[in-house]
């Protein structure tokens, strides 16, 4: 699904862009890191793969090499 940012103005919540939400949709809103504020329970983004990621990923697939077909013209 779509993510996208949003200001808080005049006691509202507005997005940054249009969305094509159905209707019920459910949202949560966590507040960004602002000039002179502390935020410190918002997670960073993350920067680097967890420990075992790839190691994980190789045994789902098994061992059979892994071939990509042509991606068109280049």
């Amino acid at each position: 699904m779509q993510s996208v940012t949003a200001m808080f103005r005049n006691g509202r919540v507005e997005l940054t862009e249009l969305v094509d939400w159905p209707d019920g949709t459910q949202v949560e809103v966590t507040p960004l890191d602002t000039p002179g504020s502390q935020q410190s329970d918002v997670k960073p983004p993350m920067t680097q793969w967890p420990d075992g990621f790839f190691d994980g990923l190789r045994e789902q697939w098994g061992k059979e090499p892994f071939e990509r077909p042509p991606q068109g013209e280049s």
